[in-house]
């Protein structure tokens, strides 16, 4: 049970967090126009504004994230962006074998950034939310 309460409300946002920042980064690089990361749904708890965009977290923090950006202009930036984001999570998975945490926790961060990063790279489109994948996939086959 505490694992389970681990993973949801500590490694679950952090590394939602940390796979949007990817996101966000890119889009910084990317975009000329303000980048939005949202963390969770619900009620805005706080709101942190700064000169690129800004931050927010939302009541239910663990639930999800997304970053909002203008599109970028060529087809490698729109990639680049999608791709950030699972690429955080994929990296991180890999440091876990880098630092001796105790072996439940490693393994769940291991195991919760893999499964991020890896089923965020698989193309589909639910509920009208498009995976990094299908951005990636539809970006490749429109090449706008």
């Amino acid at each position: 049970m505490n694992d389970l309460l681990m993973v949801l409300l500590i490694i679950a946002p952090i590394s939602l967090l940390l796979h949007e920042a990817g996101h966000t980064l890119a889009a910084n690089i990317f975009t000329s126009a303000s980048v939005k990361l949202h963390l969770g749904v619900g009620p805005r708890v706080i709101t942190w504004r700064h000169s690129r965009g800004e931050v927010a977290v939302n009541a239910f923090y663990f639930v999800g994230g997304m970053t909002i950006s203008s599109p970028p202009e060529k087809v490698y930036g729109k990639i680049a962006i999608a791709i950030a984001g699972p690429l955080v999570n994929l990296f991180i998975a890999a440091l876990t074998f880098l630092y001796p945490f105790q072996p439940s926790i490693t393994v769940w961060i291991l195991f919760f950034n893999l499964w991020l990063g890896i089923t965020n790279l698989i193309p589909f489109k639910l509920l009208g939310k498009e995976s990094d994948g299908w951005t990636i996939m539809k970006a490749i086959i429109k090449k706008t």
